[in-house]
């Protein structure tokens, strides 16, 4: 399953990447303990609670696929909000949540 935060204006604040091995935690709330599985270019997975998130930018935002593993839609929504926060700040109310899949050409 695919999401995307996206701000309405196209603005994505720059990102702190984190020390080596842990330059996704810029993504990261600091409520969620993670390993990073793997890192390239700003994008990258990392494995929360057995799950594995895959992050990376869309052309309007923010990409997050759950590449691994079931969770709920208000557990996926809770984490989307506090993953929005963390990049955002918590006034910003620019930013939707989408639900993303392929779009048949």
């Amino acid at each position: 399953m695919k999401f995307e935060l996206v701000d309405r204006q196209g603005y994505i604040p720059d990102l702190n990447y984190g020390a080596s091995g842990q330059e996704l935690s810029c993504f990261i709330p600091s409520d969620y303990p993670f390993q990073q599985v793997s890192y390239n270019n700003g994008e990258g997975e990392v494995i929360i609670d057995k799950h594995t998130w895959h992050f990376f930018f869309t052309q309007e935002g923010i990409g997050i696929q759950l590449v691994d593993g079931v969770v709920t839609l208000k557990e996926a929504e809770h984490f989307l909000l506090s993953i929005k926060s963390r990049i955002w700040g918590e006034t910003h109310q620019e930013v939707q949540t989408l639900m993303a899949g392929v779009t048949q050409k």
